[in-house]
């Protein structure tokens, strides 16, 4: 006690002492720290490389086409056209409850291109299958593993399949896209092999193309970016984004469809590095007197509202999610639930390529939901990445420490899991620049 009080005496005692006599500097001009103008540029390029490397990383290919963007208002853009073969091979390897799965992780192929069509409108498109024949071989052998991605089953099946116009701040698509409402749920759904559970991205056991909330079937979208619009006038960029889809069958539900589904999301830029998204999603059921609508539970229409932000920087990223979901999430015996759920996402640079990520996913149905009985959705992730050439090629491990449990209570596993990520999406840029070189030479 003596100590501490002569520690504080001795911090005390020159604030207790007359004080100096003052110099007279109200004649001098207050000094005026000033940032180098070269320490501004290096931090805005670091910026705007965090961002572009975070929108290469999402699972949305439009999101790195919205934001590395072909031309501005000011440039003149040059009739050109590109197309591309690409693909991803994803291969993990899972250890839960002493059992080893080996099998593909998202794995696909695909064909993309777009072409200048006049001096501001450009017309694209995407067809890219996914494929899961180790999943596929896995569940033949052990059927007790989970049914592999895709409509029963199919060694491949089609993921995306879309084509669409974009002008100035303005893009308009139709076909199988990712969803107005993934544009905030992919702040989080950036764990590689698990995720992506709590946000009611890939709802009711499928990839959340009927409902409209993950790679959504047969959709009209618009995404609009006003920037240097709302720029001009001191405000933030923001984007809005709007989706239409009708008649795709309600999941896990015999002989009955949704009717007109409305999909709308919009974010907002806080500041260069902070954004602010808001997404909601419904799709109508008209008959609820259907009896196989009732047997599943569903009450009313199939909503889901999310609320997410995301920090980007430099050496990390950040990302926060939560939903409430109505009439749109099922428990492992296909019972439809209301619920609210949560996603958090982080990232951190060790050093050069190396990558420490965390976060968790909670989704709980209502207390009073009496058919979801004990089920509810539970984990915390943290893993280690090796990514050398962006997020899209990568060596990962992660930990999923579980406490979700199933309808009838039964615990789930803590899960261990390694994967690699191969990009080969560089093979229709080779071939088009050796077109180009063919044909200046000629």
């Amino acid at each position: 006690m003596k100590a501490t009080l002569r520690v504080l005496l001795l911090c005390l005692l020159p604030g207790m002492l007359p004080a100096a006599p003052a110099i007279d500097d109200s004649t001098q001009p207050a000094p005026t720290v000033v940032e180098p103008a070269a320490d501004k540029t290096e931090k805005s390029a670091a910026r705007e490389e965090a961002v572009t490397r975070e929108a290469e990383a999402s699972e949305d290919p439009l999101t790195e086409f919205e934001v590395i963007t072909p031309e501005t208002r000011e440039q003149e853009a040059v009739r050109d056209r590109n197309f591309n073969i690409y693909g991803n091979y994803r291969l993990r390897m899972r250890k839960s409850d002493g059992d080893f799965n080996l099998a593909d992780g998202g794995s696909r192929i695909g064909i993309d291109g777009n072409y200048q069509l006049l001096r501001r409108l450009q017309v694209f498109g995407r067809a890219e299958l996914g494929f899961n024949l180790l999943d596929e071989l896995d569940f033949i052998f052990d059927p007790k593993n989970n049914q592999p991605e895709g409509e029963e089953g199919n060694s491949f099946f089609k993921r995306l399949f879309y084509f669409g116009f974009e002008a100035s701040d303005l893009f308009l698509t139709f076909g199988k896209n990712w969803s107005t409402y993934y544009k905030v749920a992919g702040f989080t759904d950036r764990f590689a092999g698990t995720g992506g559970s709590a946000s009611g991205t890939y709802n009711a056991g499928t990839d959340g193309g009927a409902t409209g909330t993950g790679r959504a079937d047969s959709v009209l979208q618009t995404r609009l970016h006003f920037g240097d619009l709302v720029q001009a006038i001191g405000l933030k960029p923001f984007n809005l984004n709007v989706q239409l889809q009708e008649g795709r069958p309600i999941p896990q539900v015999d002989a009955a469809n949704y009717g007109r589904s409305l999909g709308l999301s919009a974010i907002q830029t806080l500041r260069s590095d902070l954004s602010l998204g808001f997404a909601y999603n419904i799709a109508e059921i008209d008959d609820l007197e259907n009896a196989n609508v009732r047997e599943a539970g569903l009450d009313g229409n199939a909503q889901a509202i999310l609320i997410g932000t995301r920090h980007i920087a430099d050496k990390w990223y950040l990302g926060s999610v939560v939903s409430r979901l109505l009439n749109h999430e099922t428990t492992d015996q296909g019972e439809y639930f209301d619920g609210w759920g949560w996603e958090v996402y982080s990232q951190y640079q060790l050093r050069d390529s190396i990558w420490v990520t965390g976060g968790w996913n909670v989704l709980r149905p209502d207390s009073d939901d009496a058919l979801a009985g004990d089920y509810r959705v539970q984990y915390g992730v943290i893993g280690l990445r090796y990514a050398p050439d962006g997020f899209q090629s990568m060596v990962y491990a992660n930990y999923r420490l579980d406490g979700g449990r199933l309808a009838d209570g039964t615990p789930l596993d803590d899960t261990f899991t390694i994967g690699i990520r191969w990009n080969f999406g560089e093979i229709g840029d080779w071939a088009m620049a050796k077109y180009r070189q063919m044909s200046a030479d000629r």
